[in-house]
């Protein structure tokens, strides 16, 4: 919070001092200016803006009422707090009445700090709304006043003599003209959201017969379609036997405060697909481009020796150059990775699987051949997707290499990819013949980063499930799995077409 501009209208030094040094004490972190007369109040006014006025009601020729006329006249809306050493109720009220939010007695000065914040919490939330209500709630006209500057509303029914009675500011939240709809449960029922409305009757219902007080929140429809939310609450008076004699109504318009709530919800939540999407940027560069530089390094090394033919160097040569270009492709796509925010179409492209599943097998080379990996690949149904590619290359690229990590020692390692529509659902199945996963074991765990389930092999990371299905949320699909130990593993990845 930053620093509190405060101005102290005091004459006596001695009680100015006080009232400091009770704010210093209590760690209010703030910058007074003190007036003690009319001219030097003036002065400070013009010259600063201030977050809080402290006056004392008691100076020689002027006053606190005197210093909020002076405040209305230039313009300047400020909260105006009196502290004073004793004061009628009467002129507390009067007080209040022109704009004073508080008033504290110097005999009790450890109210003023909290009474400082509250002031100035307030006022940034509605500059308009005056604390006047808190003494005199009970009067009628200030009620009124109250209940628009609170966006509050309020009615009653009198069953004994079967009327019902709204509030101006219960027809106003409901956007109903009062001079021509009757108030009733029907026709609050009428503007509350099509979505939430059976749920607030049972709501309302269940509280007149069970209950004597429920609080409850909603939407409500206005006429011109726009969507407010409110908080409402039921009070159920009874007689001696038990019958309801009266029920009372309370609705508060709490659209700003949802909409900041939700406006909130929704920076965290791109806050969190960010880290995500660095996460994952890290990730591919650390993992996708291993392969490719991994087969460059091999095959240089064995250009670098005497034993082969110039045949089959060219051949080594070939393959270098393809690799090359891999990660020239994976370089690219990653930098458009750092583009992408929200999915955004502009980001997307349409990737045609059989593409994508040739460029990974060109990416993990020699490795497909040394572990006798086949690659059986259906995609008859759905040959094409529009997505991220980068994202898509890295799950298609960690589902295979997960399937060769895991085979089943001794045996050739069968890997099917196969893609189905149905329901205008995009289904790409990976399936392979290895060791499985034990889900009874795992299944709470089988997509949590840093996991593993097969501790004796070297290879698995507990990284690329995790980031499976990272991935696979970020582009807006559901991912299944189905596995037996011993017999395999059945991935299912789910889009909405």
């Amino acid at each position: 919070m930053e620093k509190i501009k405060l101005l102290l209208l005091e004459d006596l030094s001695t009680d100015a001092e006080i009232v400091l040094r009770t704010l210093e004490q209590s760690g209010l972190d703030f910058q007074a200016v003190i007036a003690r007369n009319r001219s030097e109040f003036i002065s400070s006014i013009e010259q600063h803006l201030f977050d809080v006025i402290l006056a004392d009601n008691t100076l020689p020729q002027f006053s606190a009422s005197e210093a909020i006329e002076i405040t209305k006249e230039r313009n300047i809306i400020t909260p105006f707090i009196l502290v004073t050493g004793s004061i009628s109720e009467e002129y507390a009220v009067n007080i209040m009445k022109m704009g004073a939010c508080d008033y504290i007695l110097k005999d009790r000065l450890y109210r003023l700090p909290n009474a400082v914040l509250s002031a100035i919490h307030n006022f940034r939330l509605d500059k308009e709304r005056k604390q006047h209500l808190q003494r005199i709630i009970d009067n009628e006209s200030l009620m009124k006043e109250a209940a628009e500057i609170a966006h509050f509303g309020s009615w009653e029914v009198d069953v004994y003599n079967e009327l019902e009675r709204w509030s101006d500011e219960n027809f106003r939240i409901l956007d109903y003209d009062p001079a021509t709809t009757r108030p009733s449960m029907s026709n609050f029922l009428l503007r509350v959201h099509k979505d939430d409305r059976k749920i607030i009757d049972q709501t309302i219902k269940d509280t007149i017969r069970f209950f004597d007080r429920k609080k409850f929140n909603c939407r409500i429809s206005r006429e011109d379609g726009s969507i407010r939310h409110i908080t409402s609450e039921l009070v159920v008076k009874r007689d001696e036997t038990g019958n309801v004699i009266r029920i009372n109504g309370f609705i508060w318009d709490i659209t700003e405060a949802k909409e900041a709530e939700i406006k909130e919800q929704q920076i965290a939540a791109d806050l969190i697909q960010r880290n995500k999407d660095l996460e994952q940027f890290a990730y591919i560069i650390s993992h996708n481009l291993r392969a490719p530089v991994a087969n460059i390094v091999g095959l240089s090394n064995l250009l670098a020796e005497d034993d082969f033919t110039e045949t089959d160097k060219n051949m080594f040569l070939k393959e270098v150059v393809v690799s090359v270009n891999k990660v020239d492709d994976i370089i690219r796509d990653l930098n458009h990775i750092l583009q992408v925010k929200h999915q955004s179409n502009d980001n997307k492209e349409t990737v045609v699987f059989s593409t994508l599943v040739e460029d990974i097998k060109a990416i993990l080379g020699e490795y497909l051949r040394n572990k006798d990996v086949h690659i059986a690949c259906d995609f008859e149904a759905v040959g094409e997707m529009r997505t991220l590619k980068s994202y898509l290359h890295s799950i298609f690229y960690n589902l295979i290499s997960n399937s060769i990590k895991f085979r089943q020692a001794g045996n050739p390692t069968h890997i099917s990819i196969k893609s189905e529509l149905t329901d205008n659902r995009l289904i790409l199945t990976f399936k392979d013949n290895g060791i499985g996963i034990d889900l009874e074991r795992h299944k709470d765990k089988l997509f949590v980063l840093y996991k593993r389930f097969h501790a004796d092999r070297a290879e698995g990371k507990g990284m690329g499930l995790y980031m499976v299905k990272s991935q696979v949320d970020t582009l807006g699909g559901q991912i299944f799995v189905n596995s037996r130990i011993n017999e395999g593993t059945e991935f299912r990845l789910v889009f909405e077409v």
